[in-house]
C-alpha cells in the first residue's frame, strides 16, 4: 500500500511538473513582451476569474498602469492620476506576485526578475 501511494505521489508531482513547464513556455513570449513595454517598471502574475493575467506599470509617479491577458493584450487600464476612473478589473485581480521590479523604484521594493527577462540565454 505505502509503496502505491508513492507511486502515486510521483505520478502527480511528475504531471503537475509537465503542466507548469508548458504553462511557462507559453507565457514566455506574453513576458517578453510585457518587459519591452515596461522594463523601467514592476510585472505581477495575478489570477482573475481564474485565469492567469499580469499586471504592468512603469516606474513614475502618476503613470498608472495595466492589466494584460495571457496573450499580452490589454484589458484593464488602471490609471488613478489626475481624476482618472480606472476600470473595474484593477481592484478585481487576486494573488498577485511580483515576477519583474526595475532597480531603484518608486515603490522601494528590491529588483527581482524571476524569469530572467531581457537576458540573453548562456550556452
Amino acid at each position: 500500500m505505502k509503496r502505491l501511494f508513492l507511486q502515486l505521489a510521483t505520478a502527480v508531482l511528475f504531471f503537475s511538473f509537465l503542466s507548469c513547464k508548458k504553462e511557462n513556455s507559453e507565457n514566455k513570449k506574453t513576458l517578453n513582451k510585457l518587459y519591452e513595454m515596461f522594463k523601467d517598471g514592476s510585472i505581477s502574475i495575478c489570477q482573475y476569474n481564474g485565469q492567469t493575467v499580469y499586471t504592468a506599470a512603469i516606474n513614475a509617479y502618476d503613470a498608472g498602469g495595466g492589466i494584460f491577458d495571457k496573450n499580452g493584450n490589454l484589458i484593464g487600464n488602471c490609471n488613478y492620476a489626475w481624476g482618472s476612473k480606472p476600470d473595474p478589473i484593477c481592484g478585481q485581480v487576486t494573488n498577485c506576485k511580483i515576477i519583474y521590479m526595475v532597480k531603484d523604484n518608486i515603490w522601494g521594493q528590491p529588483a527581482t526578475n524571476l524569469f530572467k527577462l531581457g537576458q540573453k540565454p548562456h550556452f
